[in-house]
């Protein structure tokens, strides 16, 4: 058995171009245990499922790439294993789980003396996949069975003093432990980040900790998992200066088709190998929702579950148009509650096109500035000739008042179904035949991006959906486009315009 003085003084090779990661962290050494892995893996270890199984394991060439990148070595820290964390994201079918029990095997085999092994996930079910398949590996060889004592969620060795168990967000947390290794198998789903914090805090008096995320990508990127990938993506592109954390990443590129048997293989490299069936995939494409296919087949973050836009086509709709000081112009207003953002849209008719301008307002953690937002439609009324200002009374009644008294065109938008439901769709139509032109501001397209369809009674509507990100400057956004497409304006009631 290898042991954990063995270094493989070896090249990390760059990719081949047809299984190449999208993000990758840039090497910096030729030292790596990459191929100690590697050696131990294929000698021990067998493969458990599909068509091979029952034969020795034999590592593609993406994945001995990817283990000789994990386990590089950094010459400037004492030749000490370079990363502590790292993120790999890859769609399924792509042998994440053999990964991760490999890694999982050698840890507990020929780590460090006492090492302290963890499978991770976000309910214990999850945590016990790369878990049982360590487990089966162990018990289908007799040398590595003969050295350990396996129980229901941990693996013993004597010989080492090494231990691996099963943790998991929904039992008790781990503190008090001291982890050599850890696999977070989905991180994605992981609810939040305090088993993750718990385990990276323990780790701090281990010599070589590494903590490895393997995930399919998800859909918040306000969570622990979609900030990793965004911090990853810095650190790979050398906008943040960080050594320690690893990041690769395989998906397809954003406003791609799904039918696009090129992103197919962009994606998956275990379908560049010849490892996936590429009929399995146009099946998959045609019977599951689009967003669905984008997480789990082409690796792609979504914006909610199940996104109210076609990908690429908000990034179609940016363009130089801007609005015209003086010309006809419609707003719309979502007025914030204590933790939201406040959405200030304006929509001008510019021939076909539909150009808009947005003003977002972060309100602090105390209080909602009224009297900003009051102060900004009072320029706008200066700057444009305001035909309506909508805004939901529910929140913006007192103010909606007031700016009234001063000459704003105030017009009632009461943000039901009924309202609501096809103003959202008129939206869409917009949209996606590329009559809205915006200046591709990111906190407007982020509010955009974010917005999720919710079912009613009456047909669809936005909504957060489980996402915590924000969509007020998209609610503002519906308004403002379902009020300057309306072909005849409304009956005036007291005061208001109520549509």
């Amino acid at each position: 058995m290898p042991n954990s003085t063995t270094r493989s003084q070896r090249v990390v090779r760059p990719p081949a171009h047809n299984w190449k990661p999208a993000f990758a962290t840039p090497s910096i050494s030729k030292v790596t245990d990459g191929d100690d892995i590697i050696e131990f893996a294929e000698n021990y270890c067998t493969v458990t499922k599909g068509f091979k199984a029952g034969g020795m394991l034999e590592f593609t060439d993406w994945q001995k790439w990817l283990l000789r990148c994990l386990y590089e070595r950094n010459p400037k820290d004492g030749n000490r294993l370079r990363y502590r964390r790292a993120l790999i994201s890859l769609p399924r079918k792509n042998g994440k789980s053999l990964l991760g029990s490999s890694i999982a095997l050698y840890s507990l085999f020929a780590g460090e003396p006492g090492a302290e092994v963890y499978s991770a996930a976000g309910d214990r079910q999850q945590a016990r996949i790369v878990f049982g398949e360590t487990k089966q590996q162990i018990l289908n060889n007799p040398l590595l069975a003969a050295e350990c004592k396996v129980y229901r969620d941990a693996i013993e060795v004597p010989l080492f003093g090494s231990v691996y168990r099963v943790l998991s967000s929904d039992g008790k947390l781990a503190q008090g432990l001291n982890p050599s290794t850890v696999i977070f198998d989905e991180i994605h789903v992981q609810p939040n980040s305090e088993l993750y914090d718990a385990l990276s805090l323990g780790s701090g008096n281990r010599l070589e900790p590494l903590i490895i995320g393997i995930t399919t990508p998800g859909f918040d990127l306000d969570s622990l998992c979609g900030q990793m990938y965004q911090y990853g993506k810095q650190v790979a592109a050398g906008e943040v200066d960080d050594p320690t954390f690893g990041f690769w990443c395989w998906e397809a590129d954003a406003d791609c088709s799904i039918f696009d048997e090129a992103q197919w293989q962009k994606a998956n490299p275990n379908l560049a190998e010849g490892l996936l069936d590429p009929r399995d995939m146009e099946s998959a494409a045609k019977q599951t929702s689009e967003a669905a296919f984008r997480r789990f087949r082409l690796g792609q973050w979504v914006r909610a579950q199940e996104s109210w836009l076609p990908v690429g086509a908000w990034e179609q709709c940016t363009g130089t148009e801007r609005l015209i000081p003086g010309e006809p112009t419609w707003v719309g207003v979502d007025m914030a509650l204590k933790h939201d953002s406040i959405g200030i849209v304006a929509v001008q008719k510019q021939g076909d096109l539909l150009v808009t301008g947005a003003h977002i307002i972060h309100p602090d953690s105390q209080n909602v500035d009224v009297a900003a937002v009051e102060s900004y439609l009072r320029e706008l009324h200066m700057t444009y000739q305001l035909k309506e200002v909508a805004f939901d009374p529910a929140y913006f009644q007192r103010s909606a008042e007031i700016l009234h008294d001063d000459g704003l065109p105030m017009v009632e938008f009461p943000q039901s179904a009924n309202r609501m439901v096809p103003a959202c769709g008129q939206a869409y139509e917009l949209i996606v035949s590329r009559r809205v032109r915006h200046d591709g501001s990111p906190t407007f397209t982020d509010q955009v991006l974010s917005a999720a369809q919710r079912m009613t009674d009456n047909g669809w509507r936005l909504s957060k959906g489980k996402s915590r990100r924000k969509i007020d400057a998209c609610i503002a956004l519906v308004m403002a486009l379902d009020r300057a497409t309306q072909r005849t304006p409304e009956a005036q009631v007291p005061m208001f315009f109520n549509v």
